[in-house]
């Protein structure tokens, strides 16, 4: 949890804690059965304009989504969940919030897509609460009442919705809406890995989604942190054979792996020892990395392609064509195998030509 969170955190408390000890305060000045049925009316009365407002909130995103060629992945509104991959209802947790889960279909025009879904959820509950505001005025009733509390809590959807991502858990990375229509690099370069991934997941090549991406404007800067999205850039120049710009990339990226996350452990560290194995011939660096990729690994099998490349550039035939039927073996297990060789089929044409009919 980041201090952007954990202030969050400590605000909400606070104001929660200050809201009842005020509405204690009241009972006890003026009696509970004066002051218990109208803050549980009011308390209804706000919860149920929450779920309203969310709900049109979260339904202008999808809606949008569906235009924009975005994958439904999940609805969450309040405990519930849907599950668009199982078909199902599920139960989420105590919560006041929504979400739409959605996955990219394709990187192309990617920003703006992304800009006009995020913008959507907004814009209908912008125009709900001009509504609601219009006929709220013209009766002239007062902010207690069922239209004026439904105006609140549509306003307190607004604020939710603008609060900058980085104070939220959930939207910390992909970013909430207000990030996602300003469109900043790390948001944009997130959404596209995303894009890649479920690609590869749907059994394309990432060159086919990667092709035409303006790569230098997605990429952190010099010295940072590698980010998911520099490991697709470097499956992307490996896909097309340019060994010597997917290594500039990854070499740099192993040098601060401590401070990258774990699957620059074991793909950075992967993928560099088998350019060195493969292209060139650097078994001792290749030998390094594997060191690495062990103790890093989150699946058991993941230095066993490593292992196949390093006995394929030293002459071991035998021991890589083990290692290899091993890895195609487990890879195939996780993720019906896509996933894995979707960032590896370079290699993998370079150990066994015949690797597709396996």
């Amino acid at each position: 949890m980041t201090p952007a969170q954990r202030f969050r955190r400590v605000l909400f408390w606070a104001l929660t804690g200050g809201a009842l000890a005020r509405l204690y305060v009241l009972g006890e000045a003026r009696g509970w059965s004066l002051v218990g049925p109208v803050a549980l009316r009011i308390t209804g009365l706000t919860l149920a304009g929450w779920f309203v407002h969310l709900l049109l909130h979260e339904g202008g995103h999808l809606v949008a989504a569906r235009f924009m060629r975005f994958q439904l992945d999940a609805v969450a509104l309040g405990p519930v969940e849907w599950s668009a991959r199982d078909r199902a209802w599920s139960w989420a947790g105590l919560s006041l919030g929504g979400r739409i889960s959605t996955l990219p279909i394709g990187a192309h025009d990617l920003r703006r897509r992304l800009r006009i879904v995020a913008a959507a959820g907004p814009l209908v509950t912008l125009v709900a609460l001009a509504a609601l505001a219009l006929a709220w005025a013209l009766r002239a009733e007062p902010i207690t009442s069922p239209l004026g509390i439904f105006l609140v809590a549509g306003a307190l959807v607004v604020v939710s919705a603008a609060t900058p991502g980085r104070f939220r858990q959930a939207t910390a990375v992909a970013g909430n809406d207000v990030d996602q229509m300003l469109g900043g690099r790390r948001i944009v370069a997130h959404w596209t890995y995303l894009a890649v991934v479920q690609a590869v997941l749907a059994g394309r090549r990432p060159r086919e989604v990667t092709a035409g991406l303006d790569f230098p404007a997605l990429l952190p800067p010099a010295g940072a942190a590698p980010e998911p999205i520099s490991l697709i850039n470097a499956v992307h120049h490996l896909e097309r054979g340019e060994f010597a710009e997917a290594k500039a990339l990854l070499q740099p990226a192993s040098q601060v792996v401590e401070d990258a996350p774990g699957w620059v452990h074991t793909d950075v560290f992967h993928q560099l020892g088998a350019i060195a194995a493969l292209v060139d011939g650097d078994s001792d660096e290749a030998v390094r990395c594997l060191e690495v990729v062990r103790k890093k690994q989150s699946l058991p099998w993941y230095g066993d392609l490593l292992e196949a490349c390093i006995a394929k550039a030293g002459g071991d035939a035998e021991m890589a064509d083990k290692r290899l039927a091993r890895w195609l073996a487990e890879a195939k297990a996780a993720s019906g195998g896509r996933l894995a060789f979707g960032g590896n089929e370079w290699i993998l044409e370079r150990l066994d030509a015949a690797w597709r009919a396996r």
